[in-house]
């Protein structure tokens, strides 16, 4: 009686614990979301088939994580380069690319091979200045591959990729190249996946019909050195995605509580906290459920999560950690041994003497769990079906910020070409309207940017044109601004008035910028960091799409770049691209109303409003609670604050706001700030 009395504790304990790391991860609806956030971004990429490379995105984001160690994988993928088998002669005899190598992997190590060159493209230099020789063939070189591929500035090497730790989330980037076909050496994989029965058959022949890509790094195990610049590792990032998003939500969610697990306790531990890996977590929970493919429910989440752990501390004790697809290679080789192996076991075990008491030290989890341990009755409160208790609002905020995300810049020369191809794209691919939202979204951006881009082409001091065309250039471009500002209201006159400043038409731009205060006053409107409920919901009750919402409602920071930057701030553009290698930079809406009307009002003579402007400027920094204006912009939108005072005359004043900026720890551009200063002095 008491074992079954016990029992039933610990299933209410593993229905509450389950609860607390849904709401901490997210629930499987808004896991999805983020999931196609990431598929709609690999679409969008690549749907310029001009484009030499094809970037596949992966890594812990992709998956559906939202921590704040989240990163992503970026990948590019040499579309004009392939790797065949030694077995596979009808595809070497019918192959089209322009480079192609042949696996080599009788001398490397389980998991990396050698690619040797049977085909060149000259006019492919990544390629072409990375092959060496050796003996009588040649083969691509993984270092020098690595060395000139990548030139991020702002990046440094981290085994096979280049990590860029200046944007908001850490992101790799690599250079790969594929074979199309499923590697020989990963047959067991399959062969086990058939016999157990996971991952199911479509998934696996889904990730056979992709292949396997290669990443340029050598083997920690290669004991030859003329190879271990050679040396490529196979990549199942791939197949890693399509096996995550194959798992039901207890699983997934048992994954991440062992990054949870692995972030907020293993890492905290002196000695040992560099060790273990969120991959080395993975791997872990892919067997657990290869072995254990059925049970898998919300009574057993907690034990599942225990045998997860057990699994780890058995690898460390054995000092062999096999990966998925190919057990026989050993990610523990070289890492964990010795010293390191006997004190990071010993931290494990510690662990797991506690029983699953040590998830208290979850950070994350502590608060809640803790009651549901003293009171394991409270579980039976908790609901876990998401329709109970997830609001409606919730779930349509969470679509709008996913559909958002892509009202962004899209590099391109050709924007004609990239429009067609993207309205081609939403036909074809036209399953969710979060999907034909995103990509008609994306084609709006991308019409207003180029006819931003028109308007100002004749005023560059690099195009010379006639009179007759520069009238009509201009012309062509503000009625193309004009159209898509009455269709669009508030973001496009934003940046129609932007170009008719830049353009001299000062007292039009004031008009607008007029215009726009007026419509921003009279109509709700809501900041893209700060949505709310109620719009959300009265638009989208009245059937309104997200990307027209997003257009007619939300209101986004104004952005510069070296084209589009006005005069008064190419000192501040200049600084932040030596500092962060990027030239992009954004301004809130009201600091850049009342920047350009005091810009205006001074070119104009009309010093009174000038003065009223920037009082109101003043007050609008001084006062806002981080409403309308951004963490992020704290430091641009006091730069401008300076500039202002400084034109105005008022250079104490301005002196301050200078050294405000300065002191702002998001100030990319302090160069600029400090030749402000002294310019106060000369």
């Amino acid at each position: 009686m008491a074992e079954s009395s016990n029992r039933e504790e610990l299933h209410l304990i593993s229905k509450g614990l389950y609860r607390i790391v849904s709401d901490v991860i997210g629930p499987e609806c808004i896991v999805k979301l983020r999931r196609q956030r990431y598929e709609v971004r690999d679409l969008l990429e690549n749907c310029d088939t001009a484009k030499p490379t094809i970037t596949i995105i992966s890594g812990s984001m992709s998956e559906g994580f939202d921590f704040k160690s989240s990163d992503f994988d970026i990948m590019y993928l040499d579309k004009n380069a392939d790797v065949c088998t030694n077995y596979n002669r009808f595809y070497m005899q019918n192959l089209k690319s322009t480079s192609l190598f042949l696996m080599d992997n009788e001398e490397c190590s389980p998991g990396f091979t050698l690619l040797n060159c049977l085909a060149c493209d000259r006019n492919n230099e990544t390629i072409f200045n990375c092959l060496v020789r050796k003996g009588d063939a040649m083969y691509l070189s993984s270092k020098a591959i690595r060395e000139t591929f990548m030139s991020f500035s702002t990046t440094e090497l981290h085994g096979p990729c280049q990590t860029d730790s200046t944007l908001d989330k850490e992101a790799d980037y690599a250079y790969t190249v594929r074979c199309p076909t499923w590697s020989e050496q990963a047959t067991c994989f399959v062969l086990r996946s058939l016999q157990r029965g996971w991952p199911s058959k479509e998934v696996l022949k889904d990730i056979c019909n992709d292949g396997c890509l290669f990443v340029p790094i050598n083997s920690k195990q290669q004991t030859c050195i003329d190879l271990t610049d050679l040396e490529w590792r196979m990549s199942f990032s791939l197949a890693e995605k399509k096996i995550v998003y194959s798992m039901n939500h207890c699983q997934f969610l048992c994954y991440g509580l062992t990054k949870l697990f692995l972030n907020e306790v293993i890492k905290k531990c002196p000695h040992i906290n560099d060790l273990l890996c969120s991959y080395f977590m993975k791997t872990a929970v892919f067997w657990e459920i290869t072995e254990h493919p059925s049970d898998w429910s919300i009574q057993t989440f907690l034990f599942k999560f225990w045998n997860v752990f057990r699994r780890l501390i058995k690898w460390v004790q054995a000092g062999y950690c096999p990966i998925f697809f190919i057990p026989e290679n050993n990610m523990f080789y070289g890492k964990i041994c010795g010293d390191k192996q006997r004190m990071l076991l010993s931290a494990l075990r510690d662990l797991y003497a506690e029983g699953y008491w040590c998830l208290l030290r979850c950070s994350s989890l502590n608060k809640h769990f803790t009651m549901i341990i003293s009171q394991p009755d409270i579980a039976l409160m908790l609901s876990c079906n998401e329709e109970e208790y997830l609001s409606e609002s919730y779930i349509e905020r969470e679509r709008l910020w996913v559909i958002k995300q892509f009202d962004r810049p899209f590099p391109t020369d050709d924007v004609r070409r990239i429009t067609s191809i993207l309205h081609n794209t939403v036909n074809i691919n036209t399953e969710t309207e979060l999907m034909m939202c995103t990509v008609r979204l994306r084609v709006n951006f991308l019409l207003q940017k180029y006819s931003e881009s028109l308007l100002l082409s004749s005023k560059l001091p690099s195009r010379h044109f006639t009179r007759n065309r520069k009238q009509y250039i201009t012309l062509k471009g503000a009625n193309r601004m004009q159209v898509r500002s009455k269709t669009y209201l508030c973001m496009n006159y934003l940046n129609y008035a932007k170009c008719t400043y830049m353009s001299g038409n000062y007292h039009k731009t004031i008009y607008m910028l007029h215009f726009i205060k007026h419509k921003l006053q009279s109509q709700p409107y809501m900041y893209e960091w700060s949505l709310d409920d109620d719009i959300v919901m009265a638009t989208r009750r009245q059937g309104m799409s997200y990307d027209t919402l997003i257009n007619s409602f939300i209101v986004s920071h104004v952005e510069m770049d070296s084209v589009t930057t006005i005069e008064e701030l190419h000192l501040e553009c200049h600084a932040k691209r030596e500092h962060t290698g990027s030239n992009l930079f954004f301004i809130p809406p009201l600091v850049f109303i009342n920047f350009m009307l005091i810009l205006c009002y001074t070119r104009i003579g009309d010093f009174h409003r000038r003065i009223d402007m920037l009082e109101e400027l003043h007050t609008l920094l001084h006062h806002d609670d981080g409403y309308h204006i951004h963490l992020l912009h704290k430091a641009i939108s006091m730069e401008i604050l300076g500039i202002c005072q400084q034109i105005c005359g008022d250079h104490q004043a301005a002196f301050q706001s200078y050294i405000n900026a300065l002191e702002d720890k998001f100030n990319y551009f302090k160069e600029a700030t400090k030749v402000r200063i002294n310019s106060l002095y000369n």
